[in-house]
């Protein structure tokens, strides 16, 4: 399974980022060739070395509309220089946090979290996948201490 997974990371090298879209504590960035990444975890954002968003910037709104926080806030100014970059590199470290990097100076880093909830099963951190629209595309989802290839 680990050849299957390094061929899928290779889809993404090369591939331009085109959209940027955040819901709650959750950013999903959308790729050419219709490869998404959702970050459910911690997700961050780095411009040229400075981090200019992150999910935890949602606990900052202000109880009134969700939509006044930080991170939706730096979302709408950041958006137009992080979106059009191409892929170079993206790679898994040994507990399964993503790291994807453009050229035009972004960073995207989506970490797990947290270990095993007490009280439940595991949780999505992140997933990559193909949007296809017979559903038939690849995901790789990294939950609490595992990653799942489907």
């Amino acid at each position: 399974m680990e050849n299957k997974i390094k061929e899928f990371l290779n889809l993404w090298i090369g591939r331009q980022l085109e959209s940027l879209h955040c819901a709650c504590e959750i950013i999903d960035f959308g790729f050419s060739g219709d490869l998404v990444l959702h970050g459910m975890g911690l997700t961050r954002v780095f411009l040229n070395d400075d981090l200019v968003i992150t999910t935890i910037d949602y606990q900052s709104w202000d109880q009134t509309d969700s939509k006044n926080n930080d991170e939706w806030y730096n979302k709408d100014k950041y958006k137009d220089l992080i979106i059009g970059g191409i892929v170079t590199s993206i790679s898994i470290n040994s507990v399964n946090d993503l790291f994807i990097e453009t050229d035009n100076g972004v960073r995207i880093e989506c970490y797990v979290a947290n270990a095993y909830p007490h009280y439940d099963d595991e949780k999505e951190q992140w997933l990559l996948f193909e949007h296809t629209k017979d559903n038939s595309g690849r995901f790789l989802t990294a939950y609490n201490k595992r990653l799942s290839f489907d």
